[in-house]
């Protein structure tokens, strides 16, 4: 995942004192960038985000809060108490007595970070996208530092293992069937060993290939990234569909052409758009820095850690979670419906999973 200088440097920086301030760097770095941006807090609302969701800046700073690394730290109990201050201002329709806008922004942003959108449970912690900064650094480095036939396959079943608990954890369906899962599970993974090896001999055997530099490994990335996002979502596209809701936010129903469409966006942002920034960002960056020794090797890591803190927003952002899908698009059955006052409705809503 990274150019040929970095994966000297990270056969290199072996320590799990490097790994660990790698992931510390990947937590904070980003929360400048929100904290500024909430210099003027907005009356608090239910009914819509924070940030403008219509673009791209908006969508870029809601991730930042959804990713922030400081919910992981976050109490059952203050989970809770975010919980029942949500609660009590949809019961009242104002903030809660003592309670200011920041504080319900921040009740908000804990509860969205920790508790799924549709099953209303508390997301394992590994699987949140809060998580994913810090799993993917170690996860990289023993990618970058696989070099025999046992190494790259542990490699690539512990890089598509986490990839299968982050999809199935940021799902927008609110239940699997966990026989089910087994399947998809396992030929996300042969898909991903089998890319890898392909990969590995074809270069073998075709030096040529070799000139194709971070082409080679982006497209094996994206292959087994976007199988694993397709099979672990299956029963979004093929079985049961996704739930759908109106503009007054009433649950009509499940659509599969909802699903199909909320899997096919997630693999254009997650397994498509993802991996640019932290493949192709590091090489052209130290590329052009007059650096050498061990300050190349500093920097080198800083560029990396930046690449992979940053990568994860700004594909996420792409398109917004909540999928806004005109009815003609969807099933017959949906095609016809009416809202409280008679009106036809023409557009429904969906959640996209992240």
């Amino acid at each position: 995942m990274a150019s040929a200088r970095s994966i000297c440097f990270l056969g290199r920086f072996r320590t799990a004192a490097g790994v660990g301030v790698s992931s510390v760097g990947i937590g904070w770095c980003a929360s400048p960038v929100v904290k500024a941006k909430e210099q003027s807090v907005p009356p608090f609302t239910l009914s819509s985000a924070k940030f403008d969701q219509s673009t791209y800046v908006g969508r870029l700073y809601s991730i930042f809060d959804k990713i922030d690394p400081q919910t992981l730290l976050t109490s059952d109990a203050e989970v809770k108490r975010c919980q029942g201050l949500l609660e009590e201002f949809t019961r009242i329709q104002q903030l809660p007595a003592g309670a200011t806008d920041a504080e319900m922004w921040e009740a908000r942003k804990t509860v969205e970070a920790i508790i799924h959108p549709v099953s209303k449970e508390p997301m394992f912690w590994l699987g949140r996208m809060s998580a994913w900064g810090f799993v993917n650094v170690p996860i990289s480095v023993i990618m970058l530092n696989a070099q025999s036939l046992p190494v790259v396959l542990f490699a690539q079943w512990l890089n598509q293992s986490y990839n299968v608990l982050s999809n199935y954890t940021n799902r927008s369906s609110l239940t699997v069937d966990w026989a089910g899962l087994l399947k998809p599970y396992a030929v996300a993974v042969a898909v991903s060993c089998g890319i890898a090896l392909g990969a590995r001999r074809a270069i073998k055997s075709m030096p040529a290939l070799a000139r194709l530099g971070i082409f080679v490994p982006y497209l094996a990335v994206i292959s087994a990234g976007s199988c694993n996002v397709a099979f672990t979502r299956m029963d979004e596209w093929a079985g049961r569909g996704v739930c759908i809701y109106s503009p007054e936010g009433k649950e009509l129903g499940m659509s599969v052409k909802a699903g199909q469409k909320a899997v096919f966006d997630t693999i254009c942002t997650r397994c498509i758009c993802l991996p640019i920034p932290v493949l192709f960002v590091p090489p052209l960056v130290m590329s052009v820095l007059p650096v050498t020794g061990a300050v190349a090797v500093v920097a080198e890591l800083l560029v990396i850690v930046a690449s992979i803190a940053f990568a994860l927003p700004c594909a996420l952002a792409i398109l917004p979670q909540e999928m806004t899908l005109p009815t003609i698009a969807l099933e017959p059955e949906y095609q016809s419906l009416t809202d409280s006052s008679g009106k036809k409705i023409m557009t429904v809503f969906a959640n996209k999973g992240l």
